[in-house]
């Protein structure tokens, strides 16, 4: 259905149709991105050891392939449906081919009688892991444009450099996962995220802004991906309710998150508004998970039961 709709994007012709069709593709997105982390623990738990990190370093590889094949369209002068149809067009390619590889085994049922607190748990975290992932890419550009005083040629590069830094995260994490089990990973990965931040915020040289946002990315790259497989593989709640809890906050977060920095930017400057709003993200996961875990409600390391390390 995503695939099926992306190219109509190119041919609505007025603006409430094109409103209406972003809602229906943000509804249906919301529901594959559940569909697609629930099939990711599935093939992590057939295997035997973590690879939910590196799943979703293909995403940040999407986004870098994805636009500079787009970019190298445009230089050449494709339109935008044709573009659209030719992504769609791969996508179903790749559908038809990956639902071949998901293991074939029943869905797993909640075993658990009080998931409504881990629930919202999830739903809290998602929201600031995603205010700490956002920002850089929201505000990136305008960060070097006003406070670095970066050209126009380089402001680019600060969502380049930090989806970098997120690649290669992904690309690394399974290993930190398997060997430091998915809390503490997380843990680790908001501290050094908030760290990056900081430098960010504290400088206006512009090559080391794109340092801490490298760091920054690199930090962040493991938290959504861990909050996954956790979510995912919680024996309270049944296949996919946890994964649908997380993504519920995930989207509050990407909605809140420019809002909020805008608002405290427009009343101060945007380093304070990146430091106050993110600091504040990264204490609030760091809580939440703290909150989240205590007592019998833990949600557990989903390290799979064959060959984990």
């Amino acid at each position: 259905v995503l695939f099926g709709l992306l190219p109509l994007i190119a041919v609505v012709p007025t603006p409430f149709l094109f409103g209406t069709l972003l809602a229906i593709l943000g509804f249906v997105d919301a529901q594959t991105d559940v569909g697609m982390n629930a099939v990711g623990v599935r093939v992590e738990e057939s295997v035997g050891r973590s690879i939910m990190t590196r799943l979703h370093g293909l995403w940040s590889l999407g986004t870098l392939v994805g636009s500079a094949v787009a970019a190298l369209a445009v230089m050449v002068g494709v339109g935008l449906g044709p573009q659209l149809l030719a992504l769609s067009a791969a996508g179903l390619v790749v559908i038809a081919f990956a639902a071949r590889l998901v293991p074939d085994s029943a869905p797993r049922r909640g075993t658990g009688e009080r998931s409504g607190r881990i629930a919202i748990g999830l739903i809290l975290a998602g929201a600031t892991a995603v205010m700490i992932e956002s920002a850089p890419m929201d505000w990136g550009a305008i960060f070097l444009i006003d406070i670095t005083g970066a050209s126009g040629a380089v402001v680019g590069t600060a969502a380049i450099v930090f989806t970098a830094g997120m690649l290669v995260g992904r690309m690394a994490g399974d290993h930190v996962v398997d060997r430091f089990h998915g809390v503490p990973t997380v843990v680790a990965g908001i501290l050094v995220s908030a760290s990056a931040m900081t430098l960010v915020v504290f400088t206006e040289s512009t090559p080391m802004a794109l340092v801490g946002f490298g760091i920054w990315g690199l930090g962040i790259s493991v938290v959504l991906p861990v909050l996954y497989k956790l979510a995912g593989s919680h024996p309270t709640f049944a296949e996919g309710a946890g994964l649908a809890a997380l993504t519920v906050g995930t989207r509050l977060g990407f909605m809140a998150a420019p809002a909020l920095i805008g608002f405290v930017a427009a009343r101060s400057s945007l380093p304070t508004a990146l430091g106050v709003v993110v600091g504040l993200a990264a204490a609030a996961s760091l809580v939440t998970i703290r909150m989240t875990l205590s007592g019998g409600d833990q949600i557990r390391d989903s390290l799979p039961s064959r060959g984990a390390s």
